[in-house]
């Protein structure tokens, strides 16, 4: 015990001596301090310098104060880039040097020699719509009951001012609508127009509200002719078409007559028999398929009547041929 405790002793004295050694020792070291910048206006960022997370100095002090920064991370110091009434403007450079550095110890210099480029901007935030990003489509046997929308429908964007670029809104994840099969809400989440840009918040819900679609044919829906004031009498043949539309089932069995319209522009035409292709109106959620007839036929005024080739009659031979013609028979 007692050789035990005599060692203990030992151990004891000879660290106590280690640490006055070590304690009075000046030695030169090396040592990664961090960057920080001050003194910036309210209202701007430097967000997107060029600024490292810590500057290497070369440091003069204890042996002990040196040693406890290396392996117990003990505080020595920092360095820091004042920016008091430094406006908003062009990126521009800035060398590092002594009077830069903020420690007890003795700062012997910055080795390597640092340059930074600094970007004074001016802190801004937008209020931006978000821009649902699709690809693909919807099987063919499936349509939307309502377009698909996202909430909320816009974000607030923060940053600087220059990344701002041109952006009007902000995007999602692009959604493969291959695989949308059923109604279902979805979690997606943002593109910033930069990476420099923070978005509040960071994802949005899509609903996608789909069903089965289904064909439908609406017989007998009236051709309207528009024609100009003072235009000649007009007249369509057949009078009246049929429409065919898709859309999803429900919408599409409740689809009244009264929903469609049917024209054909006349205006400026002159008199004569035209053949036209009817335009429609309908509602927005359904899919025009095709009219039956595709063309109708247009009669302005009162057109003198074209006869077929077969028809035409052969005109007669003059009257002194004609008697000759009979004096020989």
């Amino acid at each position: 015990m007692n050789r035990i405790g005599l060692k203990i002793v030992c151990l004891v004295a000879s660290i106590i001596i280690w640490v006055q050694v070590a304690a009075t020792s000046v030695v030169e070291q090396s040592v990664n301090l961090p960057l920080r910048v001050v003194g910036l206006e309210e209202g701007l960022t430097v967000a997107g310098s060029d600024l490292p997370d810590k500057v290497e100095v070369r440091l003069e002090g204890s042996k002990l104060r040196l040693m406890s920064h290396r392996f117990l991370n003990r505080y020595l110091g920092e360095v820091r880039v004042s920016l008091a009434d430094q406006p908003a403007g062009p990126p521009f450079s800035y060398e590092l040097d002594r009077a830069d550095v903020f420690t007890e110890l003795t700062v012997v210099g910055i080795q390597p020699p640092v340059r930074l480029r600094l970007h004074v901007d001016r802190q801004e935030t937008r209020t931006l719509p978000v821009r649902l990003v699709t690809s693909g489509a919807l099987g063919d046997d499936l349509g939307y009951l309502v377009p698909p929308a996202v909430s909320p429908d816009s974000v607030r964007v923060t940053g600087p001012r220059s990344y701002f670029g041109r952006s009007r809104d902000v995007a999602t994840v692009v959604v493969d609508l291959n695989e949308v099969d059923t109604s279902r809400d979805l979690e997606l989440d943002l593109v910033p127009p930069h990476e420099l840009l923070g978005l509040v918040p960071r994802r949005v819900k899509a609903a996608f509200r789909v069903a089965a679609l289904e064909e439908r044919t609406l017989p007998n829906i009236p051709v309207i002719a528009l024609v100009d004031a003072g235009q000649p009498e007009v007249g369509v043949s057949p009078p009246v078409v049929d429409v065919m539309v898709r859309g999803v089932a429900d919408s599409i069995r409740a689809l009244d007559r009264s929903r469609f319209l049917v024209t054909v522009p006349v205006g400026g035409l002159a008199e004569g028999v035209y053949n036209m292709a009817g335009q429609v109106e309908y509602p927005p959620w359904a899919t025009l398929i095709g009219l039956q007839p595709q063309d109708v036929q247009v009669i302005v005024g009162n057109p003198s009547p074209v006869l077929p080739d077969s028809l035409t009659v052969p005109a007669l031979p003059d009257s002194d041929e004609a008697t000759a013609e009979g004096g020989r028979d």
